[in-house]
């Protein structure tokens, strides 16, 4: 029995929830908030919500204290028929809360710059296979805890499932800068200049990793991560067909065919939020960068007209999808912001036309996207994005009609979302997936499902989550529907609640931070170690049942490696930034 709450605590003029984790016959029937020094601040009903699909972790009840506002170290004291259950400590307050969590994503970012060795060998790397030549790609950031490679984007034989990595990354903080700016609030000083500072040190990356054709090299790839340094960095390349990801030797090593595309992105393997990063960095005078805001500018405009058409070549299934599609949305946006060349302002337009072509209506105002024809869009890591980008669109269409499309679009969207997530128990407001199973059956569940075209990848998804929040946050900022504006409001601060602990393990997901940080293993080694400010995989479905639940603490069973729930990725801090600052606190 335990009242779960965010272990950091919560922002005073926003939502402020709890949840009960007990059992059916606790019947819980009153909590209060109780300042620390005893003193009963707010009184409340819990609300029932009971079991939650199959995950076997008790029965539930809601604890919802938003009407108060004051600030200070507060706990929950829940009175039940087994006794009275007092939650940990925790804060409230206006925006301190914030400033620590994005200052301490914003250090990670900092840790994980490439440096020392690593750097050495990035000033002059050949290529992996039988492209000849070599590049200067230092800088740059570690993609995860047990990956010291850089990457744009991976999982490209997948078609439908590529993530935004060290590009889209560089963007969020020149995007989260200008968030902070736009709060009013003066103490978010600091923290603006570290942001331009990592973007910029991102922004320059990109631009030392541009590739003779016009377009971008997609990554630098690492040896096994215990294996020596020297020579074991290459430029390197992913197979159309099939991953090395999880063995020696892709399964089409064989039968493909390795050209010069295979190192290079399209627009849904990091090029086009590349393209929106430099754009962006060109709006930004920020010194000590090596290159100048008019170079910035003309690197994303020639990237944007090489790979806009040349994209095919660079996909592995030689067509568009919808990721190409919403990334390419955001660096036009971006574009023109910079450039105001109203020739980019009406691609921007076409873009989100074509995006609007792949929503599928349902009754009432919701509508979700297909990836491709028939194929329901679900994404591990940027769900949120096609959501951001239209908004972000919203925000410079000049026409206002056009204008209102997008932002009527983005609400219809994140209506299913809501939907989705709020017609069954669900009392931590888990966004759930809908997906086509590998009999082609539509279902809906919590997790990532284990058997896609990127099997046997898969893994927690706090990227996934914290993109949904800031989805909602860029929506609620622009909805006049009030309803919607409640109910997006309360599912933005539900998804960083989980992250920081309010979630069936009580575990905080944010190493260095609140309570039960998990720890990384590999082969019952500890060499991984998780960094301060860096957000883990999470939590995802049973190893034998979707329906289930996960997070693997301690080496044993089938389980020798604990990636999939432990390590650190980019991307889980990238989003996690961007959701805090669109709150404008």
């Amino acid at each position: 029995m335990e009242v779960l709450v965010n272990h950091l605590g919560y922002d005073a003029g926003g939502r402020k929830t709890a949840v009960y984790q007990g059992k059916r016959e606790d019947r819980p029937v009153h909590f209060c908030v109780r300042r620390e020094g005893g003193e009963t601040v707010f009184e409340g009903t819990p609300a029932e919500c009971g079991e939650v699909a199959q995950w076997n972790t008790g029965y539930y009840w809601t604890l919802d204290f938003s009407d108060w506002k004051g600030e200070g170290v507060f706990c929950i004291c829940l009175e039940t028929s087994s006794g009275t259950v007092v939650s940990e400590s925790f804060e409230i307050r206006q925006s301190l809360i914030t400033m620590r969590l994005i200052n301490a994503a914003c250090y990670y970012f900092k840790a994980q710059r490439s440096s020392g060795e690593w750097l050495h060998e990035d000033r002059s790397l050949s290529f992996d296979g039988e492209r000849a030549g070599r590049v200067d790609a230092h800088g740059g950031w570690y993609d995860a805890t047990g990956d010291y490679g850089i990457h744009l984007s991976h999982l490209s034989h997948g078609t439908v499932h590529n993530p935004q990595q060290a590009s889209f990354s560089a963007y969020t903080f020149f995007k989260a800068a200008e968030e902070l700016t736009a709060s009013g609030n003066e103490q978010y000083t600091m923290l603006k200049r570290r942001m331009l500072d990592e973007g910029c040190f991102g922004a320059d990356f990109l631009m030392r990793l541009r590739a003779p054709s016009g377009g971008f090299f997609r990554s630098i790839s690492r040896a096994n991560a215990l294996a020596h340094v020297r020579g074991n960095r290459k430029i390197g390349f992913e197979y159309h067909g099939s991953s090395s990801q999880f063995s020696e030797k892709a399964a089409t090593a064989d039968e493909e065919v390795v050209n010069d595309t295979n190192y290079e992105v399209s627009l849904r393997s990091g090029g086009g939020t590349a393209i929106a990063a430099l754009a962006a960095a060109s709006r930004h005078y920020y010194p000590g960068t090596d290159y100048t805001r008019d170079e910035y500018l003309l690197a994303a405009k020639d990237a944007w007209h090489y790979l806009y058409e040349n994209n095919e070549q660079y996909t592995n299934d030689g067509a568009w999808n919808l990721i190409d599609e919403y990334c390419s949305l955001l660096a036009l946006t971006e574009l023109f912001r910079a450039s105001e060349e109203y020739e980019y302002l009406m691609e921007a337009g076409a873009m989100a036309e074509r995006i609007y072509k792949r929503m599928v209506m349902e009754e009432g105002q919701k509508a979700y996207l297909t990836v491709r024809d028939g194929e329901p869009y679900y994404h591990a890591a940027d769900e949120g994005l096609p959501v951001m980008a239209l908004i972000e669109y919203a925000a410079v269409e000049m026409d206002e009609e056009k204008s209102n499309d997008a932002i009527k679009m983005a609400e219809m969207l994140m209506r299913h979302m809501l939907f989705v997530s709020t017609s069954v128990s669900n009392p931590f407001g888990y966004p759930r997936f809908l997906y086509k199973d590998e009999k082609g059956i539509e279902r809906i569940q919590f997790f990532f499902p284990h058997h896609t075209a990127v099997e046997p990848w898969w893994q927690g998804e706090n990227a996934r989550i914290a993109s949904l929040s800031a989805a909602a946050r860029a929506l609620l900022a622009v909805t006049r529907d009030t309803e919607l504006k409640d109910a997006l409001e309360l599912f933005a601060d539900q998804q960083i609640n989980w992250i920081m602990g309010l979630n069936p393990f009580d575990s905080c997901m944010m190493e260095g931070y609140g309570r039960n940080n998990i720890q990384y293993f590999f082969n019952d080694r500890y060499d991984f170690m998780n960094c301060p400010g860096g957000i883990c995989n999470g939590i995802t479905s049973a190893e034998d049942n979707e329906e289930g639940i996960a997070l693997i603490r301690e080496p044993g069973g089938s389980v020798k490696d604990n990636w999939r729930w432990a390590e650190q990725w980019i991307p889980h801090v990238t989003w996690f930034i961007l959701a805090e600052a669109y709150k404008r606190i």
